[in-house]
């Protein structure tokens, strides 16, 4: 497959090119080049996720086309292909390279220590030693890790059991590339009454349509799917097979909700995306990543589609509503 390469300088700048410069934030006449990296790309041009990032640069002061411009490059799924891909955006002198996932934070770190590298979600940087500690992280890298913590696996259970009682075998999705344990998982499960059958090397089209129909053979009575790269690459499948074999399923993130899904419990990406953007802000203004902690998930958002419930036959319990700040009529 041949691997992608995009230049974003008017793509995904739509309706940010004219955005004024912030009055009380005038960046320097240089104009800079920043650098992504990810395993996969972010989506068509209206990605709110990707939006939400350039027009938060907008609002700072750094306009695509006129002093930043952005060089993004992706892996097209294969996690392998990322660390060519990051000595790519060094050979044309980027200033600061922002790396989605931990597979792209690993790549680039292991490609240079003197380029800065701010994290647009990482499951662990202490653990995979991209960082000395999340307070001082002591190097070229800091950013924001979109880990939710052990908790989170038995809070997103538990909204499930909450919303569909009568499900008690859940089929989980999980692939290799997320880096994700599943043992939380199974504790939280075992304390709620629920059985797991989990699916761990699910990486392509044909594995998720296998997947999806030998747990559905196993008598999965609804899915999990968290928000692994590859889960997060084939969002739209996982969602449409939920559909074809009418299965509730619970996600990651808002973005499987807006898709069909029936419900989320996570971090915003948003919100993850806007933050980073304050951090290439203040790096090309002169921070050190090193003096910048890396910052943890705080707040998490319930997403609810109660279109795709009406079509499921399920009434999802008021209780639930109530809590949910998103929610698909």
């Amino acid at each position: 497959m041949r691997l992608r390469t995009v230049g974003l300088l008017v793509t995904f700048a739509v309706g940010v090119l004219s955005a004024p410069l912030a009055a009380d934030a005038q960046p320097a006449a240089k104009a800079y080049r920043l650098g992504y990296l990810a395993l996969s790309a972010p989506g068509p041009r209206t990605d709110p996720i990707w939006q939400a990032f350039v027009h938060r640069l907008g609002e700072l002061g750094w306009v695509v086309g006129r002093n930043i411009a952005i060089e993004a490059r992706y892996a097209e799924g294969h996690a392998e292909r990322l660390e060519a891909l990051a000595a790519e955006l060094i050979s044309l002198n980027v200033d600061i390279i922002v790396a989605a996932g931990t597979s792209a934070v690993l790549a680039s770190r292991r490609t240079t220590s003197r380029i800065p590298i701010v994290i647009a979600g990482a499951s662990d940087p202490v653990a995979f030693g991209l960082v000395s500690s999340l307070a001082h992280p002591g190097g070229n890298v800091t950013g924001f890790s979109d880990s939710a913590g052990r908790e989170v696996e038995g809070k997103r259970l538990q909204l499930l059991k909450e919303a569909v009682p009568h499900a008690t075998r859940i089929a989980v999705v999980l692939d290799s590339s997320g880096r994700q344990d599943p043992g939380p998982m199974r504790e939280a499960a075992k304390t709620l009454g629920l059985t797991l059958l989990v699916s761990l090397e699910t990486t392509n089209p044909d594995e998720f349509r296998w997947t999806f129909a030998a747990l559905k053979r196993d008598g999965a009575q609804a899915v999990y799917a968290p928000e692994t790269p590859v889960n997060a690459r084939h969002r739209d499948l996982i969602v449409a097979l939920a559909a074809e074999h009418r299965v509730p399923g619970i996600y990651g993130s808002r973005e499987f909700v807006n898709a069909g899904g029936l419900m989320s419990y996570g971090i915003s990406y948003v919100e993850l995306y806007q933050r980073t953007a304050g951090y290439v802000d203040r790096i090309l203004r002169g921070t050190k990543p090193r003096d910048l902690p890396v910052e943890q998930p705080s707040r998490f958002e319930l997403a609810v589609n109660l279109k795709t419930a009406k079509v499921l036959g399920l009434r999802i319990p008021q209780a639930v509503l109530v809590r949910a700040e998103h929610v698909v009529q």
